[in-house]
C-alpha cells in the first residue's frame, strides 16, 4: 500500500506538506524512502565532494523534477573567516572564489543543473552577521555581492542562513538589524532568490508565544516587511534548518535526547501546521538524516518510515504546481530574462518561484 501510495504521488506532485530534510554524509535508506514519499525541498551538503549526496539530488529530481534542492558548501569554509573591518563587497568576491566558485566546477554539470537554491555562509561561522546594526549592514552588502555572484552562475542565491533566535534584541533592535540588511533581501528578490532561516524550537513547545521567538520567529521578520517594506512581503523564504535543538550539542540537544519518536512526529504534525498558514514559507529542511555518528541526538533515521507516511497522507490532496513568474518579478522584468538566459544557456531547468508557493 505504501509504495502504491509512493508511486502515485511521485507521478502526481509535491506533497503539500512543507517537511523536508537535511542530508549529511550518506544516503541512507530512511532518506530514500523519505524522498521517494515527496517532500517540496531537500538540502544537501558537499555534493561536489560526495558520491551519496549527488545520488540524492538525482534521485529527488528523477521522482520530483518540480521540488527544490538546497545546496550548502562546507569545504574550505574552516579556514575562510573574514572580520567588519574588512571590506564586505571584496569579502564576497573572495568567498566566492576560495568556496563557492571550486565547488560548482567541482560538480559534473548534468548534477550542477539539478541545484535550484546555493547558500553562502552558515549562521555566523565566516562573517560579522547580527552584532550590531553595523555588522547586519556589513553582511547585507556581502549577501548582496555573493548573490550576484550566484546567479551569474545560473543559480538562485539564498541569502541569510540565519540562526534560530536571530536577529537578536528587542523588536526594535531586530527591525533595525533586518533594516540594515535590506539589500540583501532586495538583491535575493532581483534574481528570484530567496532567504533562509533555521527554524528550530529551543523549548521544545507548542506554544506559539513561545515559538514565535524560536522555530516561528520569520513571522516577525514578515510582520515587519508588510509595514515597512510591503514590496518584500512575499519574499520566498526556505527554513533550510529545522527541528529541535537547545544549544547545538549533537549528542543531548536533539529531539531523540529529549523524548520519544511519539513527541517529536507530534511536535511535527504541529509546526509543518503552522507553516502552511504561512505563504512565503516554501519549506523547511529537518536537520539531520546521514550522519548518525557526528550528530545522534538530532538524526532522523528512526522516524523516516513515519515521515514518509506523513509526506504520502498528505499528498493525497496535492495539487498541481504552477510555472507562473516568482512574486515581484514579471516575465519581462530585466533581471528575470537575464537569469532564464543563463540558466537556459547552461542547459539548467527553471523554475519560477511562484510555483513553489502554495
Amino acid at each position: 500500500m505504501l509504495e502504491g501510495l509512493a508511486l502515485w504521488l511521485a507521478l502526481a506532485s509535491l506533497s503539500p506538506s512543507k517537511l523536508g530534510v537535511h542530508l549529511i554524509g550518506r544516503y541512507t535508506e530512511g532518506a530514500r524512502h523519505i524522498v521517494a514519499a515527496g517532500p517540496r525541498l531537500i538540502k544537501v551538503l558537499d555534493p561536489q565532494a560526495n558520491a551519496e549526496m549527488r545520488e540524492a539530488m538525482r534521485d529527488y529530481k528523477r521522482r520530483h523534477p518540480k521540488g527544490i534542492v538546497v545546496m550548502r558548501v562546507w569545504e574550505r569554509t574552516p579556514q575562510v573567516r573574514y572580520r567588519a573591518g574588512d571590506d564586505p563587497v571584496a569579502s564576497a568576491e573572495d568567498f566566492w572564489r576560495q568556496v563557492l566558485e571550486p565547488a560548482l566546477e567541482a560538480l559534473p554539470p548534468e548534477d550542477r543543473r539539478l541545484v535550484d537554491f546555493l547558500e553562502g555562509p552558515n549562521e555566523g561561522e565566516n562573517t560579522p552577521t547580527w552584532e550590531s546594526v553595523e555588522t547586519a549592514r556589513w553582511f547585507g552588502r556581502f549577501s548582496e555581492a555573493l548573490a550576484r555572484r550566484i546567479a551569474g552562475a545560473g543559480l538562485r542565491p539564498c541569502v541569510g542562513s540565519i540562526a534560530v533566535g536571530n536577529p537578536p534584541g528587542s523588536l526594535e533592535e531586530m527591525e533595525a538589524k533586518l533594516e540594515a540588511f535590506l539589500p540583501a533581501l532586495r538583491a535575493a528578490q532581483r534574481y528570484g532568490g530567496a532567504w533562509s532561516y533555521h527554524a528550530y524550537s529551543l523549548e521544545y513547545t507548542t506554544d506559539e508565544k513561545v515559538e514565535i521567538w524560536y522555530s516561528l520567529r520569520y513571522r516577525l521578520f514578515y510582520d515587519f516587511l508588510r509595514r515597512r517594506h510591503p514590496d518584500l512581503a512575499s519574499l520566498p523564504l526556505l527554513l533550510t534548518e529545522g527541528g529541535i535543538d537547545k544549544g547545538g550539542n549533537p549528542k543531548t540537544d536533539g529531539w531523540r535526547a529529549r523524548g520519544d519518536g511519539e513527541k517529536f512526529l507530534a511536535w511535527l504534525r504541529w509546526f509543518d501546521a503552522e507553516l502552511r498558514k504561512d505563504k512565503p514559507v516554501l519549506g523547511v529542511a529537518l536537520f539531520q538524516i546521514g550522519d548518525p555518528g557526528g550528530w545522534w541526538s538530532f538524526d532522523l533515521e528512526p522516524l523516516a518510515g513515519d515521515l514518509a507516511k506523513l509526506l504520502l497522507i498528505e499528498g493525497k490532496g496535492a495539487q498541481r504546481l504552477d510555472r507562473s513568474p516568482p512574486i515581484g518579478c514579471s516575465p519581462k522584468h530585466a533581471s528575470w530574462q537575464a537569469l532564464r538566459k543563463a540558466r537556459e544557456a547552461a542547459g539548467l531547468l527553471f523554475l519560477s518561484a511562484s510555483a513553489w508557493l502554495r
